[in-house]
């Protein structure tokens, strides 16, 4: 089966419901929850909701990428960076999703910023 065929069987799947859970697109692209996960963290280009049970679901959209992912993996010619452009360029995003560690190490440092104005405030106000 080559490539286009796969890639309409998937969207002929993919136009049938709006919302899909992480055992569908596994299932419809042949891949394994870790694999769904590992590119979930890598390539922040598409986005896990949640049901209110706290089950990860995804849109039409988040499927067509992570097709689009595994399909540039394979043609193994790109770096990680490398899909991650080609993806946002192809399906118009952006990401500034940023890592909780980075976003963690922000408001640390912005804390402790806080800090030394708030001690240099007090300083001033009991010499004055």
């Amino acid at each position: 089966m080559s490539q286009d065929q796969k890639t309409q069987d998937i969207n002929k799947a993919i136009d049938n419901k709006l919302v899909f859970s992480a055992t569908d697109i596994c299932r419809l692209l042949k891949i394994n929850r870790q694999t769904l996960q590992a590119w979930e963290k890598e390539f922040p280009v598409f986005f896990a909701g949640q049901t209110a049970s706290g089950q990860p679901i995804y849109r039409q959209k988040d499927v067509l990428i992570i097709s689009r992912i595994k399909e540039l993996l394979a043609e193994n010619n790109l770096t990680n960076a490398g899909i991650k452009r080609k993806i946002e360029e192809e399906f118009g995003l952006k990401t500034d999703r940023v890592t909780p560690e980075k976003m963690l190490a922000a408001i640390i440092q912005i804390k402790e910023g806080l800090m030394e104005i708030l001690q240099a405030l007090e300083k001033r106000k009991k010499k004055g």
